[in-house]
This record gives C-alpha cells, structure tokens and sequence, in this order.
C-alpha cells in the first residue's frame, strides 16, 4: 500500500433503500471520503451506488461491492477486493443491521428462527468483518475499527430484545479486539440514540413525520432528533489522529437522554 494511503470499508453504507436517502453507513462513507479516504462502500442494497456517486461527485474515490456480511465466503471476497483495488486497509467501520416486525417481541415470544436470523446479521456480521479485516489491517501497519452499535446496548426497549442482546454484544467484542490489537489497532463503538434515517420513516407524509419526530424529540434534552452527518462527525474523530488514546470504548451519543430524569415533581 502507499505510504500514508488510508483506506475505509463501511458495511451497511447504502443509502435509503427507497429515494437513496439518508443513512448512517452513507454518511460515515462520505464524511471518510472527505477525510482523504478511498472507501469501500458494502451493503446488500444496490443504493450503494447512490453513495458512491455522492462519494465521486465531491471529488473522492468509492467502489461498491454489494455483499452478504453474513457469508464469510463473501466477507473474504470484499477484503480480497480491498486489497487488489486499494493496496490495503487502514479502517473498518461495521454499520449493518437487520429490522423485522418478527424481532419486535421479548425473549418468551421471539422465534429461535428470528432470534437466529438477527443475531447472524447484526452480531455475525460484525465479527466476520473484524475477523477478516485484522489480518489485512495490521498488513497495512495498523488502524483504526468502530461499530456502530446502540443506546438500546445501555437501555432496553420493551419488546426489542434480540436487538439490545446483538447491541451490548458488539460493545463487548469491541472492548476484546481493543485490547487483543492495541497498539496497532484501535477499536471503539458508538452507541445512537434515535437517528434521522430514511429507512425509519415508513411511507409517513411530511405532516405525519414532522409530528412523529416531534413526539421523540420530547424525550430528548436537545428537543431533536440526531442527524446522520452528527454519527458520522464521531466516527472521522475516533479514527483520526486526535482520538489516538481512546481505544475500548462505548461512545454514547444521544443527546443526553441516557442521563435524562423524566420524573416531574
């Protein structure tokens, strides 16, 4: 690889499987972009390409490989890709994630199916890509990993379970490959609170989304809800130079609400 050449894969890095609007995998992708990376953008979505387009269209350099995390034959192929195309790899970041109305229910009621199925992509998927990725990155000389993982990791959500299960997972495999790969590998995960995405909105009208994120901004300190660009803005720092001692760590960043009292007196 050249000297200094820094290379990202971002996993879950399409944009909105609709319009190709937000998402917090595109956002990090671009804000790397900007970073001086050259970005490997995976994902299943072909709205992939949308994020590499944006990538482009703003001077940097992207390629999409539409992938499966889940499939290690496949986890292989995108570090194969990396390497041929960019000469190594310098940054990892993990952004996947599943949804299904089948999740949405408590450890009695879930299926072992849907329980299974989940955890293979929003757990599994991590640790292929970390475990397939290390080798290549200390090859590089080192870098920098961050998994996206949740507020659901501190503070369940009623009738979510396998979600805040695959959450606090991710931020326990973080704290392992921290301290199993330091000093040439750093490794942090950040916890969001509700985000702006489009793939949250669900058909709503403009009226229905602007009351919708109203309401869920109540819960909040900051009276909003965060920004995709606001999660990206964390992972550029945690891989940058200046978060060069911060490794093992759980970064919440959900606008206070984990320390927020609701109780009125």
């Amino acid at each position: 690889m050249k000297a200094k050449q820094k290379v990202a894969i971002v996993t879950g890095a399409a944009m909105g499987y609709k319009r190709g609007g937000s998402s917090i995998g595109g956002a990090v992708a671009i804000q790397l972009a900007k970073d001086g990376y050259k970005v490997v953008v995976v994902d299943k979505l072909r709205t992939g390409e949308r994020t590499v387009e944006l990538i482009k269209e703003a001077g940097g350099d992207a390629i999409f490989i539409r992938s499966d995390v889940t499939s290690t034959k496949a986890v292989k192929e995108i570090m194969s890709i990396t390497k041929a195309k960019f000469g190594g790899l310098t940054c990892l970041v993990s952004c996947v994630a599943r949804y299904s109305s089948g999740m949405a229910k408590s450890v009695a009621e879930i299926s072992e199916d849907e329980w299974n199925t989940t955890l293979a992509v929003n757990l599994g998927g991590y640790f292929k890509c970390a475990k397939y990725a290390i080798p290549l990155m200390l090859k590089s000389g080192g870098g920098s990993i961050v998994n996206i993982s949740s507020y659901a990791s501190f503070a369940s959500m009623p009738n979510f379970s396998v979600y805040s299960v695959a959450k606090g997972a991710i931020d326990a495999m973080t704290r392992s490959i921290a301290i199993d790969f330091a000093p040439k590998i750093r490794c942090n995960s950040i916890c969001p609170g509700f985000v702006r995405i489009e793939n949250s909105e669900n058909g709503r009208t403009r009226k229905e989304l602007k009351e919708w994120y109203g309401r869920i901004a109540k819960q909040y300190p900051m009276k909003r809800v965060a920004e995709v660009e606001e999660i990206a803005n964390v992972v550029s720092f945690l891989v940058g130079d200046k978060a060069s001692y911060i490794n093992g760590q759980s970064i919440v960043v959900d606008g206070g609400k984990s320390v927020y009292d609701f109780h009125e007196f």
